[in-house]
């Protein structure tokens, strides 16, 4: 159980409930969409991250992946394997994130954001050849964006681990390709 109090439509100020609303159009209201309802000052817009990396879906999905099982998130894994497969990646592949330097299933530029995930996950500094690999074929723009992108995943992760922040359904496992 979540250590706050999730908000329900009916909870909300009639101001919110219109927010509600314009998310429940798009299919059901998370949890981590009802925390931020829960604090209405901060905007949370993973959508605008998502566009100023420059990446297609599914290499956004493996950084993100990648992101959440390197700090153990979860319910960014849970929610992000859904999003992943709907991008058209497959278990195997998914799976393949978690010990991906030893996957062939990857190619190098999605090798190049893996590194780049887990030199930030080790260090506020990544080192020089993570961010010249990464940096390759993409805009100044565009680094900024995917490094905006790991370290938005990051923080996300904090914030639903303090939260304890529960999947809505049972959690789907770090392991899928047996399913």
């Amino acid at each position: 159980m979540a250590r706050i109090p999730l908000p329900t439509r009916d909870s909300l100020p009639e101001a919110l409930q219109s927010r509600w609303d314009r998310t429940a159009e798009r299919g059901p209201v998370l949890n981590i969409q009802r925390v931020f309802l829960s604090a209405p000052v901060i905007q949370l817009n993973a959508l605008s991250a998502w566009r100023a990396s420059g990446l297609e879906p599914r290499a956004r999905e493996f950084v993100i992946l990648r992101c959440a099982f390197r700090k153990q998130s979860t319910y960014e894994w849970h929610q992000h394997v859904r999003i992943a497969r709907d991008a058209g990646l497959s278990l195997a592949e998914i799976d393949a994130v978690r010990d991906w330097r030893n996957s062939p299933v990857f190619t190098e530029d999605e090798r190049a954001l893996l590194a780049y995930a887990d030199a930030l996950a080790d260090s506020l500094h990544p080192d020089d050849a993570s961010f010249a690999a990464v940096s390759r074929g993409r805009t100044t723009a565009e680094v900024i964006g995917v490094t905006y992108l790991v370290t938005l995943y990051f923080q996300l992760a904090h914030v639903m681990a303090a939260l304890e922040l529960e999947t809505e359904e049972p959690f789907v496992g770090w392991e899928l390709a047996g399913k």
